[in-house]
């Protein structure tokens, strides 16, 4: 009997992670091109289903991300804890990277004096980076003379998506919404027809920035939301995904071709990670890295550039993807690991916090007492 998603989701193991890696190695294969290659546009990139492969990439993050976060939400419905779950995934890792590239990474490269790189702008920097305020931050004179010019951490942009949306979802969970199966069918099909409508003529929108990238994310992180809250009805089996497959590959030639992609993506993210495909387990060992890899790449593609001027974007690629996994590597060990360890402990103290500040504010409130 073929397997729903639900039941999928119940096993101990599964090689979800997987998809991780893999859309993370798209943005870094992306990027090499855009650090050694002047002037490179997203137009340069072959587009498959409407965008190029590092947008797909980033959409297999947001489904992904929209999945599993609702069913952490369905099956323990704490919108504290979910919330202090994502701040402890996300913000100490890019804190420690925005450190190390800050005073580290930039005294080496800087092409200014001591006295004019160690000002109070680093801390500001740091600051910038780690709150994703803004992430096209520069420090004083780093990779100034690069192809693309003082930027360290231009992929963490789309991380400040996912926390918003994490951050919304979590309300949509605390309020019970997620209960209402015909409300979320409903905000998945709108979406979609804004997605369709949005992307009918591929991505001539894409200058618009913010909305174009607001609709792709809604559309990716929504179908991810609707398969958590409809994983009883969705099977997993290699038959379905050659179904889906022979569905939407000619659709990727109509003008229907975003759709057809993000659908297609979505069920073959289910099915490398339940239907065991060759060399998925392999590489879901490695997926445990991919967030390190994702927010330490651009820089290290960026370190590669200045130490060898001229080089090829697939050199950067080549070297910069061993050097990626490592930083990974130390710092899933060494940053997040722990941090995400501590999730359980900081919520239980802000619960203690809250707690007694109610028990303060009832204590100072005036007594009315009749005459």
């Amino acid at each position: 009997m073929t397997p729903t998603l639900a039941e999928c989701l119940s096993r101990p193991c599964n090689d979800l992670a997987a998809v991780r890696i893999f859309a993370a190695t798209a943005v870094l294969h992306a990027h090499a091109w855009y650090t050694a290659v002047p002037g490179l546009k997203t137009e340069d990139f072959l587009h498959v289903f409407a965008f190029t492969l590092d947008f797909q990439g980033v959409h297999a993050f947001f489904i992904l991300s929209g999945l599993l976060l609702t069913r952490s939400l369905i099956d323990r419905p704490d919108a504290l804890r979910f919330t202090v779950a994502r701040l402890t995934r996300y913000v100490p890792a890019i804190l420690v990277s925005a450190l190390f590239a800050a005073l580290v990474i930039g005294p080496l490269v800087t092409s200014k004096d001591a006295g004019a790189y160690f000002t109070p702008a680093l801390a500001g920097f740091v600051m910038k980076i780690t709150t994703l305020a803004d992430v096209n931050a520069a420090l004083p004179g780093v990779f100034d003379r690069n192809p693309e010019p003082g930027i360290l951490f231009i992929p963490l942009w789309t991380i400040h998506y996912e926390l918003v949306f994490a951050v919304v979802l979590a309300v949509i969970g605390a309020l019970g919404l997620l209960r209402f199966r015909r409300l979320v069918l409903f905000g998945l099909v709108a979406t979609l027809a804004v997605n369709v409508v949005w992307f009918w003529n591929g991505e001539e929108h894409l200058a618009l920035g913010g909305p174009h990238h607001l609709v792709r994310f809604c559309s990716t992180f929504g179908i991810g939301i609707a398969m958590g809250v409809f994983a009883d009805r969705i099977p997993v089996s290699s038959r379905m995904m050659l179904i889906v497959t022979l569905v939407a590959v000619p659709l990727g030639f109509t003008n229907l071709a975003a759709i057809a992609g993000m659908a297609l993506l979505a069920y073959a993210i289910i099915w490398i990670g339940f239907c065991a495909p060759p060399l998925a387990a392999t590489f879901a060992r490695l997926g445990v890295w991919s967030y390190g890899f994702y927010v330490w790449g651009y820089l290290i593609e960026q370190t590669v550039v200045y130490a060898l001027p001229g080089v090829s974007a697939w050199a950067v690629f080549a070297l910069s993807f061993p050097i990626a996994l490592a930083a990974g590597w130390a710092s899933w060990v060494f940053v997040e690991r722990p941090s995400i360890a501590q999730t359980s402990a900081i919520a239980s103290a802000i619960r203690r916090a809250l707690s007694k500040v109610r028990t303060i504010g009832r204590e100072a409130s005036p007594t009315v007492r009749p005459d």
